[in-house]
């Protein structure tokens, strides 16, 4: 778990997202504020949608996240430092990248649908749901996947 900072309505707001192991987004939460309320919010919010509960959480030294998995995950081994959050570190670039030359969003509502839909196309174009799987590389996966899903969506 970590955050990263958006520009929403000329303030800055906290986009909390979580990574599974195998590497897919499991959850975005848009945030006014980077406190324990937030993270309990979106550790909740994560956990709800998950289909297990983690074992182990990685999160950087935000002194919200302990009183935030005491709450939500009190038997969840709690692992901080730099180098192990080196992954979802990684991961926020595209999204940055992406959201950048936006120049921020009007609304929170806003920023948390680009935000999702973001994570959304990622996990599909890297193959970690079933849809789009005869495809061979990332963008014909990430095609062939959304081609898919429109004709699923459309009976």
């Amino acid at each position: 778990m970590d955050e990263t900072v958006l520009h929403v309505a000329g303030r800055l707001q906290y986009a909390y997202r979580a990574l599974d192991e195998d590497g897919p987004v499991v959850d975005v939460y848009v945030s006014p504020t980077r406190d324990a309320a937030a993270a309990t919010a979106f550790c909740a919010r994560a956990i709800e949608g998950a289909d297990e509960r983690p074992e182990r959480v990685t999160t950087d030294k935000a002194a919200g996240y302990p009183p935030a998995l005491r709450t939500v995950l009190p038997a969840a081994e709690h692992v901080t430092g730099k180098l192990v959050q080196h992954r979802i570190e990684r991961d926020h670039q595209p999204l940055e990248g992406r959201t950048r030359p936006m120049r921020g969003f009007k609304s929170r509502r806003s920023a948390g649908l680009v935000c999702r839909g973001h994570a959304l196309l990622r996990n599909l174009r890297d193959g970690y749901y079933d849809v789009g799987e005869q495809a061979m590389t990332r963008g014909e996966r990430l095609r062939v996947a959304w081609a898919e899903l429109t004709v699923l969506l459309a009976a």
